[in-house]
């Protein structure tokens, strides 16, 4: 093993609440991924759609997501000082 895979193994073990911090971290990272590829999603859809009851729907789903991202990200933010 490298030296670098050797520390983190060691580090892990010394600092088990480091490694939940980090799997957290990776989690949510992996999250606000396919958050952004919904919200992407969500747009394109509702560039196309006509019907204005669906477009309002749409809409709403698009905020949604848009603040569960912005939440998600602070939170990550919190994750990297710790």
């Amino acid at each position: 093993m490298k030296r670098k895979k050797l520390l983190a193994r060691i580090s892990d073990w010394l600092d088990m609440d480091g490694k939940k911090h980090r799997d957290r971290r990776e989690e949510l990272e992996e999250l606000l991924e396919k958050l952004g590829k919904k919200e992407a999603s969500l747009k394109e859809k509702l560039k196309r759609e006509k019907n204005k009851r669906k477009r309002k729907q749409l809409s709403t789903e698009l905020d949604i997501a848009r603040v569960q991202r912005v939440k998600g990200v602070k939170i990550l933010e919190g994750l990297g000082k710790q």
